[in-house]
């Protein structure tokens, strides 16, 4: 190994020791014995380690779903790449590894990824130039290993450089390092409507780009109507660090145009993001579109400009539910910082909650959340994180801290707590700050209501209207203190006839969710909400269940099984975008017609048993 390749691999397993801080307890004794035996080198085993040659012909196959080429080497998966690369090879075919593959990156045998992207498609002005070469086909990693992989300078880079209209699944990829690139991903480093299901990464991502992620660089559905692209059940355990403008645990970018993406059953351990070259970072998205669900974050977060426990920034449209960003998942956050999000820009985050401390380090000005950094429709959500800030300029602008929210929303906040501790800002020059237990500041037609707190006891009650200008009280709001036990908690105003806090927010939350108490202790005995699990991220099917047709919809839907097991005996529900139940029902057959003229034209989503499809009634 040379010096260079030797220091980088050292510095590999120091991080990774560094960050078992941010792992999930239960997982974390399991990662430090698996990382120091990483960095020894010793993951090759019994494989033979790539020598850089480039196989004749695969293990077997003929590239048929049937009967996939089989790939047992890693010359065979060389081959892959150059097929790929240069004649285009991959289109549409599939492939099965049959056996765990050592890369030799650790003696200098760089990857080449598969699948290539001309030099243009990494210029942010002109984003949308056609691939050159992508790889098109299924990879089935069958649940084997790749190890030692290292990729250097490239436009995208990654196992796969580019993917259009590809599936990647079942793969394991440890001990990976991905530097100077455009794109950066483990996995991939531009995949255009793929899908990307069960993969867990390992190792550090530090390419100095546009869009950096822990699983993918940039992740985007185009031109496919209401189809949906997802990344599902996959793990980051690498630090992803890069001077790079997006950068995520699970993607740096995503982006709906003309379609959908769904980031769902997802775990990020990974420490993301540099406070000093990172321009926003999230610990799922760094920034873009997408419907994010039931995800985990337990990695640090820090971004120059934003940053969020989940999504860095958000873009045309965003929807964050049932997720938890975990007392390890600090943020750290440029002028904007939040517990869940830094800057929402439509996007309504629900049924989450924060629990890690949440900072903001700006100049002039500052925008600090519990929840939100600013802005934000929320709904449902909690936050028990500390909040600070502090600022840099002799004379900045303005500070702001909220609760839940660091700035005047235009959406909504309503049926949330806070109990996490605000600390004002000590700067001699300051004068317009403003803090709040909910929400710092609010304009007149502020949507908000039953908003509850507790502890800030040197907070005001009160917030700064700035449509007033004036000072105003929060409708059906107020604080809270212990009750009778460990997970009770009562209201010092009665609330829709009650003064428990527990049923007082069950009462608000307008069938959007269950409030439950945190009999566990997991939430250090505040409530939480029912449906989420917050311990471990339950695993999904790898394919969707079902079809919705037509959508748009005029007056009937017609909801069809596409595998097994069937969904005969389970429940639908249509909600809004808000969470409310609007119509429910049972599915008796294969195909179930469902009667939806009763509904306004607009987007709704449509759940059964646990899968979510977003519609469009006209």
């Amino acid at each position: 190994m040379d010096s260079a390749k030797a220091l980088c691999f050292w510095r590999i397993f120091v991080i990774v020791l560094q960050r078992q801080t941010n792992k999930n307890p239960n997982t974390m004794k399991k990662q430090i014995i698996l990382s120091v035996l990483l960095a020894l080198g010793m993951m090759c085993g019994a494989q033979a380690p790539w020598d850089g040659t480039v196989a004749e012909a695969y293990a077997g196959g003929d590239g048929t779903p049937e009967n996939p080429y089989q790939i047992a080497t890693a010359e065979q998966l060389a081959l892959l790449a150059q097929e790929t690369n240069e004649t285009a090879g991959g289109n549409a075919n599939c492939y099965v590894l049959t056996a765990d593959l050592c890369m030799n990156g650790s003696k200098g045998m760089l990857w080449t990824p598969i699948g290539t992207v001309y030099a243009s498609f990494a210029n942010p002005v002109n984003p949308h130039v056609e691939p050159a070469n992508p790889f098109k086909g299924i990879f089935e990693g069958n649940n084997h290993i790749i190890s030692d992989l290292y990729a250097d300078n490239k436009d995208a880079l990654g196992l796969f450089g580019c993917t259009v209209r590809a599936v990647v699944q079942n793969l394991q990829i440890v001990e990976s390092s991905m530097t100077q690139g455009g794109y950066g991903g483990i996995v991939v480093g531009m995949a255009v409507n793929t899908s990307i299901s069960n993969c867990v990464v390992d190792g550090i991502v530090e390419a100095y780009g546009n869009r950096v992620g822990g699983i993918v660089g940039s992740f985007s559905a185009e031109g496919i109507g209401n189809d949906t692209v997802f990344i599902r059940n996959c793990t980051n355990n690498a630090l992803v660090t890069a001077g790079a403008f997006d950068l995520g645990g699970i993607a740096g970018h995503t982006e709906m145009e003309n379609g959908n993406v769904l980031i769902s059953h997802c775990v990020n351990n990974g420490e993301i993001g540099d406070m000093w070259n990172t321009s926003t970072a999230g610990g799922m998205v760094g920034r873009g579109s997408y419907i994010i669900r039931h995800c985990h974050n337990y990695g640090r977060v820090s971004g120059k400009i934003t940053a969020g426990g989940l999504v860095g920034q958000g873009g045309s449209f965003g929807l964050i539910e049932y997720c938890i960003n975990h007392p390890s998942g600090e943020v750290t956050g440029g002028s904007n910082a939040g517990g869940i999000i830094g800057t929402p820009i439509f996007t309504t985050i629900r049924m989450s909650g924060n629990m890690a401390s949440v900072k903001g380090q700006g100049t002039d000005m500052i925008l600090v959340g519990g929840i939100a950094g600013s802005d934000g429709s929320i709904s449902n959500c909690y936050n028990t994180g500390d909040l600070t800030a502090s600022l840099s300029d002799a004379h900045p602008s303005v500070a702001q801290i909220g609760g839940i929210t660091g700035s005047p929303t235009n959406g909504f906040v309503y049926n949330v707590y806070n109990t996490g501790r605000i600390n004002k800002i000590e700067h001699p020059n300051l004068t317009n700050e403003h803090y709040g237990h909910i929400i710092p500041a609010i304009l007149s037609d502020t949507a908000i209501r039953n908003c509850y707190y507790y502890g800030n006891e040197d907070i005001p009650t009160y917030v700064y209207n700035a449509s007033g200008p004036s000072y105003v009280y929060l409708p059906g709001s107020c604080a809270f203190n212990e009750g009778s036990n460990a997970t009770t908690w009562t209201l010092d105003e009665a609330q829709y006839g009650t003064t428990d806090l527990l049923e007082a927010l069950n009462a608000g939350a307008m069938g959007e969710c269950t409030w439950i108490e945190d009999t566990e202790g997991i939430n250090r005995g505040f409530p939480v909400i029912g449906e989420m699990d917050l311990t471990q991220v339950k695993e999904q099917p790898a394919a969707n269940r079902y079809s919705v047709y037509p959508n748009p919809a005029d007056n009937v839907l017609f909801v069809q099984t596409v595998c097994t097991p069937s969904l005969h005996a389970n429940t639908y529900r249509i909600t809004n975008l808000m969470g409310q139940v609007l119509q429910s029902g049972q599915i008796v057959s294969d195909v179930q017609q469902i009667d939806v003229s009763a509904l306004p034209s607009g987007m709704y989503f449509l759940t059964i048993d646990g899968e979510t499809a977003k519609i469009v009634v006209e």
